[in-house]
C-alpha cells in the first residue's frame, strides 16, 4: 500500500534540534490554508484534525481508498484517487490523494514527533502534450506560489544528463520544514505527473506549523 506515495513527498524535510509547540503566526496559517482551501476538496487548516480525518476518508468523491489507521506499530495512512476534482489547470486523467503520517526525528527531550505529510498528484496523458501540460502547470505554481512564502529552493531530478522533473520546495522562516513541495516528474513507472504536498504537524487536534527554535 505505502509504495503507492509518490517518492518525493519526503522532500523538505529538516531534522531539527528541538521543536517548539508554540502556535502558527497567522501568516502563516493564512497561506498555507489558502492553499489547502484553493487545491484539496478537504482543508485540514479550518475543522479539528479529528473532523478532517472523517470528512477525508468519507468523501464520496474519493475511490479506491485505502486506510491504515494508527496502531501501537503503524502510523497513519490513507489514499484514493478522486472522481472529479480537477486542482489543475491541465486535465488530469486521474488525481490521486495521499495521506501519510510520518515520524521525524525525537526532539531533545526524546518525545517522539510526527509529521503529516498530504499529496495530490495529478497525472496527466502520456507523450510529448502531456510533459508540456505538466512543465507548465508547475511554472504556474512555482510563480503563485512563490509570492506566499519567504522563500523557495528547487531542485532537478536527474537519470545522468537527463533531467527528468523538479522539485521545489517552498519555506517560512521561521519553520524546521518545508510546509509546501510542488514538483513535476516523467517516468516510465509514473508517467506525466504533476504534484502539490502539504506538511503539518497536530497539536491538540489542530493542524499547525510549529514556530520553532532549532539548532543542526
Amino acid at each position: 500500500m505505502r509504495s503507492l506515495i509518490i517518492p518525493f513527498i519526503l522532500a523538505g524535510l529538516i531534522c531539527a534540534d528541538r521543536l517548539s509547540a508554540q502556535v502558527s503566526t497567522p501568516r502563516m496559517l493564512e497561506n498555507t490554508g489558502k492553499i489547502a482551501q484553493d487545491y484539496y476538496r478537504v482543508n485540514p487548516f479550518n475543522k479539528d484534525f479529528s473532523q478532517f480525518l472523517v470528512r477525508l476518508t468519507m468523501d464520496p468523491a474519493l475511490r479506491d481508498s485505502q486506510v491504515l489507521r494508527k496502531t501501537d506499530t503503524t502510523l497513519y495512512f490513507v489514499q484514493g484517487l478522486y472522481r472529479n476534482h480537477q486542482p489543475f489547470f491541465f486535465p488530469a486523467e486521474k488525481v490521486r490523494m495521499v495521506l501519510a503520517e510520518r515520524e521525524i526525528e525525537k526532539d531533545s527531550s526524546g518525545i517522539p514527533e510526527s509529521l503529516f505529510i498530504y499529496q495530490l498528484v495529478g497525472y496527466a496523458k502520456p507523450g510529448e502534450d502531456g510533459l508540456a501540460d505538466i512543465r507548465k502547470e508547475y511554472e504556474k505554481l512555482s510563480r503563485k506560489l512563490g509570492k506566499m512564502f519567504d522563500m523557495s529552493h528547487p531542485r532537478e531530478i536527474r537519470s545522468g544528463e537527463q533531467v527528468l522533473g523538479e522539485i521545489r520546495d517552498f519555506y517560512f522562516t521561521d519553520l524546521p520544514f518545508a510546509p509546501l513541495t510542488i514538483a513535476w516528474s516523467q517516468d516510465s513507472t509514473q508517467g506525466n505527473i504533476c504534484a502539490i504536498t502539504l506538511r503539518f504537524q497536530v497539536y491538540n487536534n489542530r493542524a499547525f506549523l510549529p514556530v520553532t527554535t532549532y539548532r543542526f
